[in-house]
């Protein structure tokens, strides 16, 4: 079977079969490599995998090791990258086959709604990546695919900045060509998408893939790139000396919010525009945010002294943040376990923000997730068997006895979960299993939950535990091993989330305070106290009475 050379100058024909793959069809050439679409015969599934350039032995083996980094990358709004190896003296990355169109060849410009999701997807992709340290380098509509079901998904992810070190490849300033004369993106850095730092010998930050990233969104909502109109003579010059025309001026009609997002991202000196890309996730967010649509409980809206529940969703206010952050980290992560002091509102986030939110399909991947809530209590396994029972569709007494064989559980939610389903068990006040039951109990039920917490496919495990009994929760058989890579830190709100919980659930009834120095006094006590949300809510449920 013949394949085309992965370059002319030095003609190289990639074998028909290596390792487990078995190759089908060329997908496309870009400057990066020769990409197919294989067969992996062991996992008996469609992947595509791309043959780079030859380089030298030594900067193969770096090359290898930094991607092996990129690996390890795991997020619904990325294409996976499996695995990397070498056949001959050509690296080789497979990665996940995702059907779809790139975005360069979708119709532009774009309705705000679109746009505005888009914008959202490629977000918490970016900051998947950066929290793993790894940067795209090259964002532009040609490196995202849009799924028949709307699913975006960013292609070669860090392999710009490995091919610039390890091959040296030149860039490839890729200019007035369309779809057809550029198959397959290229993966190294697009002048009308680059930062103005691309374009010296500054270092590519964070930053720099947000202003990629606002170049995407404003080709989106306008039709074309921020300096698409410069001539490539003078574009590094423009780019570095000016700054990009405002999309509030070329196209006035999107949405003043979306567009002074856009605008940051797009501000020619780095430390002026977002630092992160959950900031830009978390703008984004409030683009468009109407009051919430969920039915409002009757009677008093602030929950005194009692923690939130699912059911008090519309009233719940202040987290909007560290709900988002706590999805992102279980769109990869099989366990989360939200830590803090005490009265901090870490039941709270988890039972009216992150559970429903996972319930709602916030994580993205089509399955219909349902959450069941534990409290360990003096006898930890009769709880989770209680949990579980509707789930596994047999008694409780049933589960109660498979329980107490460890791997046998994870076994057989493995089997009932499938693949279109998700299940959530929240074990809300894990510091139980230390301060309430029996060692022996504790350390069984320790050893059952250790194999949800490493990770099943459909399952996430979120638990909550105060952060001053850590220490003894780490000392668990199996389970204790796994917390430290687990914690999320719940910090105290600050003065901007103090005061939505203060005077958002009074908007979402209807009422407004009519002193502001009476919010401001609220916000800056509860703040000094160190976000002492019980006693907060109990003065707001009072005041309300």
């Amino acid at each position: 079977m013949g394949f085309p050379a992965v370059s002319d100058a030095a003609p190289w024909h990639p074998p028909s079969r290596f390792d487990e793959y078995r190759l089908v069809r060329p997908l496309g050439l870009g400057s990066s490599g020769l990409v197919f679409l294989a067969q992996d015969t062991l996992l008996e599934r469609a992947v595509a995998v791309k043959f780079l350039p030859a380089a030298d032995r030594a900067a193969l083996g770096r090359f290898l090791n930094e991607a092996r980094a990129a690996a390890r990358l795991q997020h619904p709004n990325v294409v996976t990258l499996y695995r990397v190896g070498q056949v001959q003296d050509r690296a080789y990355l497979v990665t996940e086959y995702t059907p779809g169109v790139s975005l360069d060849r979708v119709k532009k410009p774009v309705p705000f709604e679109r746009a505005l999701d888009v914008g959202r997807q490629l977000a918490r992709g970016l900051a998947a990546a950066h929290r793993k340290g790894v940067l795209h380098r090259d964002l532009k509509p040609g490196n995202v695919i849009v799924t028949e079901a709307g699913q975006v998904k960013l292609l070669d992810f860090g392999l710009a900045k490995l091919l610039k070190r390890e091959t040296g490849a030149a860039p490839a300033l890729e200019l007035e060509q369309g779809p057809e004369e550029r198959p397959f993106p290229s993966p190294v850095g697009t002048p009308y998408y680059m930062p103005p730092e691309a374009w010296g010998i500054e270092e590519h930050t964070a930053r720099s893939d947000l202003y990629s990233l606002g170049a995407v969104l404003y080709e989106l909502c306008c039709g074309r790139a921020p300096f698409r109109h410069v001539p490539f003579a003078s574009l590094a010059e423009t780019v570095r000396g000016r700054e990009a025309p405002p999309l509030r001026e070329v196209a006035p009609e999107v949405d003043g919010a979306l567009a002074a997002v856009v605008e940051r991202c797009l501000r020619r000196t780095p430390a002026e525009r977002y630092a992160s890309a959950e900031e830009v996730l978390d703008a984004l967010e409030q683009v468009g945010a109407a009051e919430s649509r969920l039915p409002v409980p009757e009677g008093n809206p602030y929950r005194g002294l009692g923690a939130f529940d699912a059911e008090h969703r519309a009233l719940f206010f202040g987290r909007a943040r560290e709900v988002r952050a706590v999805v992102e980290r279980l769109c990869s992560d099989g366990f989360v376990l939200l830590t803090g002091d005490s009265g901090v509102g870490k039941s709270s986030l988890c039972a009216a923000g992150v559970l429903p939110a996972l319930v709602d399909g916030a994580l993205g991947d089509g399955r219909r997730w349902e959450a069941r809530r534990m409290v360990p209590g003096r006898r930890p396994l009769t709880a989770l068997a209680l949990a579980l029972a509707p789930v596994w569709g047999e008694s409780a007494e049933a589960l109660g006895a498979l329980s107490a064989e460890p791997e046998a559980l994870a076994r057989g939610l493995r089997e009932r979960v499938g693949a279109a389903a998700g299940l959530v068990l929240y074990v809300d006040q894990l510091e139980e299993l230390v301060t309430l039951c029996a060692p022996e109990e504790a350390h069984r039920f320790a050893e059952v939950l250790a194999p949800l917490a490493r990770g099943l496919p459909g399952v996430r495990l979120v638990a909550t535990a105060r952060s001053d009994f850590l220490t003894r929760l780490a000392g668990l058989p199996s389970l204790g091993r796994l917390v430290a890579g687990a914690l999320h830190l719940v910090p105290p709100l600050g003065p901007e989330e103090v005061r939505e919980a203060v005077v958002g659930p009074a908007r979402a009834k209807g009422v407004r305070f009519e002193s502001e120095a009476l919010v401001a006094t609220l916000v800056d006590s509860t703040v000094a106290a160190g976000g002492g949300l019980p006693l907060l809510q109990f003065a707001l449920a009072q005041l309300w009475e």
